[in-house]
This record gives C-alpha cells, sequence and structure tokens, in this order.
C-alpha cells in the first residue's frame, strides 16, 4: 500500500487526503469543486478531476453511483492512513480529552476496574465500540496469596499479580476448620507459592497438598482445585466491550450493522481479531480496514488497535465503520495505550 502513496505527486496526495477527510465529514460523494475550495488549490475543478481519474484509475476512489462526486475504497482509506502515519503532525488529543482520560483511568481500584474503564473513555473519546483485551494471567507472577478464615467451613483465597490483577474466592468447605489450620496452610502456600508463575500454581499446591499432615489435606485439596480452576478460566485472554450502542448512529447499513452487532456477542472471534491485528512486532497503532479483516462480517468496518504491556501484553482497539475519522481515532488510541500503560504500572506497585 505504501507504494501505491509513493507513487502519488503531492497533489494527487492532496485530493486524496480532501476526498476522504469531505467524505468522512458529509458522508456525500466529493466532486471536483468541493475538492478545489476544501484543499484551497490554485488550479480548476478541470484539473482536479484528472488528478481524481487517476485516482479512480488505481482503484483509490470510485463513483458510487452516477454521481459526479467520488468516494474512497478500503485501499484509498489505506494509503489515507498512511499519509497520517508518515505526517509530521499525525494528529493528537486536545486538552479535555487528555483529562477525561486522567479522571476516568487513574480512579480505577483494581485491573479489572481499570480495563473495563478503558473501554469506556474509548469509546467516549471516538463514539465508536471499544475493545480491550486483558493480558493472561498465566505468565504473571504471585506477588501475594492470603488465606482468611470467615467461619468454620468458610475461607476466603486471595491471590495478587504482579500485574496488579486480584482474585478472591470464596471456599465452601466439606467440614470444620480451626483457624489455627487455615492460618497454617497460609505460611505454607506463602513459603511455597509467592514469586511463582501464576500458571504453576495447580502444580505447587498439588505438590503440598502431597505433604500436607492428614488434619490439612481437606483443606489443601480445596484451594488446589480452586486455585487451579481461576488461573485456567483466566489465562483465557479476557475481553471488555463497551460502545455497542454508538454503531446505531454510524455510517453502517442495515444488513452490515446487524451482522458487526451479531459479531460483537461472540468474545472469542473478538479477541482473536484484535490479537491477530497487533501480534507483530510494532508497539504502534496498527489498522486493519475492510477487506483486510480476514472475518467476513467485517468487510464493512475499520478496526485501530494497539498493543499494551505489563509481563504480558494485552490489546485495546476501536471498531467503528470505514467512514471513520482515522486520525482522531489512532490519537485517541495512541494516547489511552500510554496512559493504560502507566496507570497499570502504578497498580501493580
Amino acid at each position: 500500500m505504501i507504494d501505491v502513496v509513493d507513487d502519488l505527486d503531492e497533489r494527487k496526495q492532496q485530493v486524496l487526503r480532501t476526498i476522504v477527510a469531505e467524505y468522512v465529514t458529509s458522508g456525500e460523494p466529493v466532486g471536483s469543486s468541493r475538492v478545489v475550495a476544501a484543499a484551497g488549490l490554485e488550479c480548476s475543478a478541470a484539473t482536479v478531476r484528472n488528478e481524481m481519474a487517476v485516482l479512480e484509475e488505481r482503484g483509490l476512489i470510485m463513483a458510487p453511483h452516477t454521481s459526479a462526486g467520488r468516494v474512497p475504497t478500503d485501499l484509498g482509506y489505506r494509503a489515507f492512513v498512511e499519509m497520517l502515519r508518515d505526517s509530521a503532525e499525525p494528529g493528537d488529543l486536545q486538552g479535555r480529552q487528555r483529562e477525561l482520560i486522567d479522571q476516568l483511568l487513574s480512579g480505577a481500584s483494581d485491573v479489572d476496574d481499570l480495563l473495563a474503564r478503558t473501554t469506556t473513555v474509548l469509546s467516549q473519546l471516538t463514539r465508536l465500540v471499544s475493545l480491550v483485551i486483558a493480558p493472561a494471567i498465566d505468565q504473571a507472577r504471585l506477588k501475594l496469596v492470603e488465606l482468611v478464615a470467615l467461619g468454620p467451613q468458610s475461607v476466603m483465597l486471595l491471590l495478587v499479580a504482579d500485574t496488579g490483577s486480584v482474585t478472591k474466592r470464596v471456599l465452601d468447605l466439606p467440614e470444620p476448620v480451626a483457624e489455627g489450620d487455615v492460618d497454617r496452610v497460609r505460611l505454607a502456600l506463602q513459603d511455597h507459592l509467592q514469586g511463582h508463575r501464576m500458571g504453576e500454581l495447580g502444580s505447587g499446591i498439588s505438590s503440598l497438598l502431597a505433604a500436607a499432615p492428614a488434619e490439612l489435606k481437606s483443606l489443601v485439596a480445596a484451594v488446589a482445585g480452586v486455585a487451579s480452576a481461576t488461573v485456567a478460566d483466566e489465562a483465557v485472554h479476557q475481553m471488555y466491550v463497551s460502545g455497542r450502542a454508538s454503531l446505531a448512529t454510524t455510517a453502517f447499513k442495515r444488513d452490515d450493522l446487524s451482522r458487526v452487532l451479531a459479531l460483537l456477542e461472540e468474545e472469542a472471534t473478538l479477541a482473536r481479531v484484535l490479537g491477530d491485528s497487533t501480534g507483530g512486532a510494532t508497539d504502534l497503532p496498527v489498522v486493519r480496514i475492510g477487506t483486510e479483516h480476514d472475518v467476513d462480517d467485517l468487510a464493512s468496518t475499520s478496526l485501530v488497535a494497539q498493543r499494551y504491556h505489563l509481563v504480558q501484553s494485552g490489546a485495546l482497539g476501536v471498531l467503528g465503520p470505514t467512514r471513520m475519522d482515522y486520525a482522531a481515532v489512532l490519537a485517541s488510541v495512541r494516547a489511552v495505550a500510554d496512559h493504560l500503560e502507566s496507570t497499570l504500572a502504578d497498580l501493580a506497585d
């Protein structure tokens, strides 16, 4: 795609940028006279029509019907995004938008709350659907483990990972356990498990179970089962989605909107799409446009996504119609990803 951009002289690039910008704003095909006025070009509409003919021949714009105006194709949007990347000023957020990010994300109480807030702020900034994948927990290390007696046959298991992720589980025991025995198991868990990877908890507790005295085996077995199930459940990337209702006011056609809304209920597919899009070597925002998706139901959409890091990588992104304000969405995704990383680091301390 970048070769297509490199092949275009400055005026053709300016015409394409103007067609994309005007079409994103109005949703109406853009004619040559409008390009001249919007771009402030010092040439005639006839000259612009010649430039538009070249852009159309190269598959960057098309005529949607008999109108003299043109609209961008997926390839045209791709060229526009590459021009944005090459721009010295690719776009930035205004002060009040940055204040919104800081206000929402800085008030998070834990990682789950933070990631849910991240989807909210992305949706508010872009008026589109936002997606966030939590880092898988299995490679994180156990920072703290606690076992607290709640009653004769009830204890609470607390696991805190070095990512800041906090897991609390209440265990109902088959028989009463003395508070002193709960303390003995707690100390054993701390001695044998803290600092180990979360994915190793099951095997670590199993070895404790094998060596546990008879009076503690029932409690250690209950802890082992809950801890293993918890890590297994959370080893799969957890998905957060926000802003579905915003799609009703976007540029989707009715049939396309129905397909996208149905797909938004398939969290495993969304996680795969978001993960695959950000799985390359770059930590910069990645854009997937229209037919670049390998999921047919996303052919009318664009995804702007970026990885974030803390022990393991997660990803966040914005999904909307191909007719989106790419500069604004790219700026929002970059800013939120940066703030998310710094806030995660604070929570993990």
